[in-house]
């Protein structure tokens, strides 16, 4: 009866403390997505084309720079929302779009423009919206069949339709 008891004791310390083991395990685990969550809040979703960071407010002319000749040309218009003109390079897979601010060139918005280019997290148009909540989590903003990330100020946007993404947007986030 002795050894039973004994024994029924071990199991229960060993069972407490695989619990304790797993439960350290999964804070840690809930503490660096905590982590992640909180330095996108500070430096917002950025965009990754041939080793250039590009970020909504980053400075359009340095990208350009960077970039080289838009191989599907360059388009500007008076801007409707801003002061001076809005403008449009047209790069491969993706299309870059700056505005002005207080004398200076600053990028507005980043549309793809089809499946040769992802986001940093990997997420490219025709994948699946599972696969985009794989990498965003389910904390976004839905209207209709947009869903929205929010980080600081900008909008990582995704549009999807019958759970298939078909579009997605960089963009500075609406005031």
């Amino acid at each position: 009866m002795r050894k039973k008891n004994l024994l029924a004791v071990t199991l229960m310390v060993l069972c407490v403390g695989l619990m304790a083991c797993g439960g350290k395990e999964k804070e840690a685990e809930t503490q660096a997505q905590t982590q992640q969550e909180q330095q996108k809040a500070e430096t917002g979703y950025v965009f990754e084309n041939k080793g250039l960071t590009m970020n909504i407010d980053g400075n359009v002319t340095d990208y350009v720079a960077k970039l080289g000749e838009p191989s599907g040309g360059y388009y500007e218009a008076k801007s409707c929302a801003f002061e001076g003109l809005d403008k449009f390079w047209y790069y491969d897979g993706f299309t870059l779009q700056g505005y002005q601010k207080s004398g200076a060139e600053l990028v507005y918005a980043i549309t793809f423009d089809d499946d040769t280019v992802k986001t940093k997290e990997g997420v490219k148009i025709g994948d699946s919206k599972e696969k985009m909540t794989s990498a965003y989590g389910s904390n976004y903003k839905q209207d209709g069949n947009m869903y929205s990330y929010v980080s600081g100020n900008m909008e990582l946007q995704f549009t999807v339709k019958d759970e298939v993404v078909m579009g997605i947007t960089y963009a500075l986030k609406a005031e």
